[in-house]
């Protein structure tokens, strides 16, 4: 075997190979690190001058030859370490197995399987984890320092970058697989999935969370389950005297009040309670103002339509309040953009204004509950599972009860497969006030399988 182990340097060969895996790994922490770093801090940085910063935001934009430059440089440097391993410490591993009596052939096996093996532990460790970690702990100060290289490089490279883009763009119109944009939409879920592990790692707080989260439900909604129900609406009609409504309206603390003529399905305007207290104040007097010259036009908005719709033509119109109607056109509601807000950020409550809390837990598996709460949130807040064509839980009551409750039968018992009802108080034909007690789910399991049994 014409072989001469010292015809090299060992150390000079090790410290080629390490310099190969230092490439590799420079490669590997700038791609990680230009991609997670904070984009906003960065384009702070550039538009206070900073040049490094300007072109970490430059090379950002061009994704595509960004990666391949870095894709690239990483192949050359991983085959330029395996090459010079194979040639030159393979080859010297080998000859000194041979001196210890080992065959040509299995020293030279051996050799390339232990180089091999070892070659890529250090590559996978030195060359990929460890400087991928760094560039996600330190990503800016990572990539303002690794970015003019890149970008150096990227240039060197435009010709083979561009044979590249164009043989992988000729095979994939051979195989039917081209497409003008290959980047993939970032769905709904998988944004959600980053909320919930920015959220255990202190990225966002709760309060930041739920504001998301209800912003992708906005546009999911129908307007009938944000709405304020036809029973629970401040309105007055317009042939009565002022006196008689008065009081009213003043409680309400309501800065707009619909306005109808002979019965609630006909409202024919809005009253600004700011014009009406100006308008007052002229006069003299409440009881002497003309409520139907300060009306303002209604804007109707049907209850299926979605939020996210209503909110946008609200704002078009600048319209504080619309009045719902159902698909006979009757009113069944009226919306606000407070209410609409408020389906973002939570309930905000006024000075004065009594909290009412849909869902008040008493102790376990016992709750007490407005009517006018939407089957949603309980199914969302306490699994109930109820399916109904009802949104609230009084219409879904009175479904169950297959009747009208009346206020002189409270308490009224019903129940279904989840929990037990008790409707404490109805007013105007709806029940407002319900406690309700949740069944144990081993129970319903230890029935099921007695009735199995029993078949």
């Amino acid at each position: 075997m014409d072989v001469d182990p010292g015809s090299g340097s060992i150390a000079y060969q090790l410290a080629v190979l390490v310099v190969l895996t230092l490439i590799n790994a420079f490669f590997s922490g700038s791609e990680m690190a230009v991609v997670s770093v904070n984009k906003n801090r960065i384009h702070r940085l550039a538009e206070e001058g900073n040049k490094k910063a300007a072109l970490v935001e430059k090379v950002a934009e061009d994704s595509t030859k960004f990666l391949s430059t870095i894709q690239v440089a990483i192949t050359l440097a991983g085959f330029a370490s395996s090459a010079f391993a194979a040639n030159s410490i393979s080859q010297v591993f080998a000859a000194w197995l041979s001196l210890r009596g080992v065959g040509y052939t299995l020293s030279l096996a051996v050799s390339n399987v232990v180089v091999t093996a070892v070659l890529a532990y250090f590559n996978l460790v030195i060359g990929e984890l460890v400087p991928k970690r760094i560039a996600l702990l330190y990503a800016e100060t990572y990539s303002l320092m690794c970015i003019k290289p890149i970008y150096f490089l990227s240039k060197i490279l435009s010709p083979v970058l561009f044979l590249l883009s164009a043989s992988t763009n000729g095979l994939l119109k051979l195989l039917g697989l081209y497409h003008d944009d290959l980047e993939q939409n970032v769905s709904e879920e998988e944004i959600k999935s980053l909320l919930e592990t920015g959220t255990e790692t202190g990225v966002f707080n709760d309060i930041e969370k739920e504001m998301i989260t209800s912003i992708f439900s906005f546009d999911d909604k129908k307007v009938r389950e944000v709405m304020v129900q036809r029973q629970d609406m401040v309105a007055v009609d317009l042939n009565d005297p002022v006196n008689d409504y008065i009081d009213e309206i003043l409680r309400s603390r309501h800065s707009r009040i619909p306005v109808y003529e002979e019965n609630i399905d006909n409202v024919i305007g809005i009253l600004s309670m700011k014009d009406f207290a100006i308008k007052a104040k002229e006069k003299g007097s409440f009881y002497d103002v003309d409520v139907r010259s300060l009306l303002k036009p209604v804007f109707f908005a049907s209850e299926n339509m979605k939020t996210d719709a209503v909110f946008r033509e609200m704002q078009q119109r600048s319209q504080k309040v619309a009045i719902i109607v159902d698909e006979y056109g009757g009113v069944s509601g009226m919306l606000t953009m407070e209410d609409l807000v408020e389906e973002i950020v939570g309930d905000m409550y006024e000075d004065g204004e009594e909290i009412e809390i849909p869902i008040r837990r008493i102790d376990k598996d016992h709750y007490e509950i407005l009517g006018s709460a939407l089957l949603s949130d309980l199914n969302e807040e306490l699994h109930l599972g109820i399916q109904s064509d009802c949104d609230t839980l009084s219409g879904y009551l009175t479904e169950l009860l297959d009747r009208i409750p009346s206020p002189s039968e409270c308490p009224i018992d019903v129940e279904d497969a989840a929990a037990q009802y008790r409707i404490l108080n109805v007013e105007d034909r709806v029940a407002t006030k319900v406690s309700l007690r949740l069944k144990p789910k081993d129970a319903d399991g230890q029935e099921e399988k007695k009735e199995e049994k029993d078949d």
